[in-house]
């Protein structure tokens, strides 16, 4: 499968231990544009989010194989 620009994210670990993922290819204004959730669990507008901004942190998960 063919991945393109826009699949490409930066993770960062911020110093609250949640992850942020910002786009590798796109910015707006010279700031990134970070992966976001709203509190309905709808995809949040890139020219929306910052990294302070709680609804773009995530919490990493260990998964063990099966």
């Amino acid at each position: 499968r063919d991945f393109g620009p826009d699949c490409r994210l930066t993770e960062r670990i911020e110093e609250n231990k949640y992850n942020t993922y910002a786009s590798a290819e796109w910015r707006n204004k010279k700031k990134h544009m970070f992966v976001g959730l709203s509190a309905n669990g709808k995809p949040m507008k890139g020219r929306k989010t910052r990294r302070k901004n709680t609804a773009t942190h995530f919490l990493p998960i260990v998964v063990q194989p099966r």
